[in-house]
């Protein structure tokens, strides 16, 4: 007679696979939870005619439900197989293709089981065993019996390996959920093991569908403590490796729990180091994770540009668990967009500031200083004779060369820019007037004395410059007492500077 723990732990196995094939079926749709449902379907065969098996009196019976067992015993191993091709994605487009032949294959120990005429090529006798608490069959197979059930400990091992190799290359956070598969496909496996090497001896000890139930509780844990199924494990996991953009995950303590490989290979960093850079290193990072706030920001690392955006991860409750950052390499961008901005800024010919980005930047600077401004105003004398005489492609070396002067003369504190055709400008705030003038008086010389050459000609330039000063003024005074001093200068007789109308002597 069987003994209370023996009934309760079949009748347990029982229940408890039939409540995963009503969860499974619930979340049908989903990614893997039909070849889950298949497979538990098969176990359930075998749990429910194994026990069926055990409490038979008669030899009869038990031969008739350990043949209808036989289905459940060979199928379950490729079902599972199945499922976890199916959960791990891999082979995908073979997967229906391998069902088809391993279903044929395992069929054929099933046929042959349920045979009369045939049953003695997988099987040389069945004894019937008794024990204190039950009677079990004990069969003793053939060659070819053997070599039958060697597939299915070749599927369960596959099985095995494939879901291990899962577990090892797949993230952090997907990684307790293969936990769950990976016991619940292991278990049935060193059972099989035991049964056979101990010549079914252990059957007598614990019978199969007592094993199940530990099967069905690990997937029960896992369907509901960590979604398995709720989302399709591959999609998540390959968003995770291979999405370009980095995603750091924290807990709700600032710990970083989890990183894909994208934001490794940002970061230049590693799990074991990555938290003393977000608090050493970007401590903006690390105060928005520590808050639990939506952010985004950008910083420079490692001679990179980059973007991070953060995520508060809220429980169903909405009470907060953690932090997500998404982290772009904005590099690119940031180079692009700071050449359309000197694209638009910059006057192609000479490199200085534009005009309207000159006059803009001297508004600014005015609005920020209450000392005295200066004011720069020049042009090239007879610049026109250039052009006419040697081609505009020698007035455009010409100017390209006054340019590259103004950058070498000119102090990084001032603004220069090319106003016009030949007319330049340079802007200072932190000069005295008799600075400026002298400065003015320094660059007329120096251009004066210099000779540009351009393919086989030489060519000598002078310059006239207009200088006006003023405190707390607005561009356009300055331009037009700076132009009225330039007019002067003309006047004159070029080459020379003219301050308020003033006339600073030649050397």
């Amino acid at each position: 007679m069987l003994s209370f723990p023996v009934l309760f732990f079949n009748l347990l196995s029982i229940g408890m696979l039939l409540s995963v094939l009503v969860a499974v079926w619930k979340v049908r749709s989903k990614r893997a939870a039909k070849e889950l449902f298949i497979t538990v379907l098969f176990m359930l065969v075998w749990s429910v005619t194994s026990f069926a098996e055990m409490v038979s009196y008669t030899y009869f019976f038990k031969v008739l439900w350990r043949n209808i067992c036989q289905i459940g015993v060979f199928y379950t191993p490729v079902a599972s197989l199945l499922f976890c091709l199916a959960y791990t994605g891999y082979w995908r487009e073979k997967q229906k293709q391998i069902g088809r032949i391993l279903y044929l294959y395992q069929g054929v120990g099933i046929f042959l089981v349920g045979t009369d005429f045939l049953h003695h090529w997988i099987r040389n006798s069945i004894t019937l065993v008794n024990s204190s608490q039950f009677s079990v069959l004990v069969v003793e197979t053939t060659v070819l019996g053997k070599f039958l059930i060697s597939g299915n400990f070749f599927l369960m091992v596959f099985s095995l390996v494939l879901v291990i190799i899962f577990v090892a290359t797949t993230s952090s956070s997907m990684r307790k959920q293969s936990y769950i598969l990976l016991l619940g496909a292991v278990i049935p496996f060193l059972y099989a093991m035991a049964k056979v090497v101990s010549n079914e001896q252990f059957l007598q000890i614990l019978p199969i569908s007592g094993v199940f139930a530990l099967s069905g509780l690990f997937f029960l844990f896992g369907m509901y403590r960590f979604d398995l199924l709720k989302l399709a494990p591959l999609a998540r996991e390959q968003a995770f490796r291979f999405l370009g953009e980095g995603i750091v995950i924290c807990d709700g303590e600032g710990r970083v729990v989890d990183m894909n490989p994208a934001a490794k290979e940002l970061l230049d960093t590693d799990m074991g180091s990555v938290e003393e850079q977000m608090y050493l290193q970007i401590p903006r990072w690390g105060n928005a994770v520590r808050k639990n706030e939506r952010a985004s920001f950008d910083f420079t690392l490692n001679g990179k540009s980059l973007l991070a955006e953060l995520y508060p991860i809220t429980s169903k409750t909405t009470e907060l668990i953690g932090v997500i950052t998404l982290i772009q390499n904005i590099t690119l961008l940031k180079r692009r967009t700071l050449e359309l901005q000197q694209r638009a800024e910059i006057d192609g010919l000479t490199g200085l500031y534009n005009r309207q980005t000159f006059i803009e930047k001297v508004e600014k600077q005015l609005s920020l200083t209450s000392g005295l401004s200066h004011l720069i105003y020049f042009d090239l004398d007879h610049f026109k004779q250039v052009n006419d005489q040697w081609g505009h492609r020698c007035g455009d070396a010409v100017l390209q060369s006054i340019g590259a002067i103004l950058k070498v003369e000119v102090d990084k504190s001032s603004i220069t820019c090319r106003f016009g055709g030949e007319e330049f400008a340079i802007f200072s705030s932190h000069k005295s007037r008799e600075e400026a003038v002298a400065f003015a008086e320094h660059l007329r010389r120096y251009i004066e004395n210099q000779v540009f050459n351009h393919e086989q000609h030489s060519i000598r330039l002078t310059v006239s410059l207009g200088v006006s000063s003023g405190r707390s003024t607005s561009f356009d005074q300055l331009y037009r007492e700076a132009d009225d001093c330039l007019y002067e200068a003309k006047k004159a007789g070029r080459n020379c500077v003219r301050f308020r109308g003033k006339p600073l002597d030649r050397a």
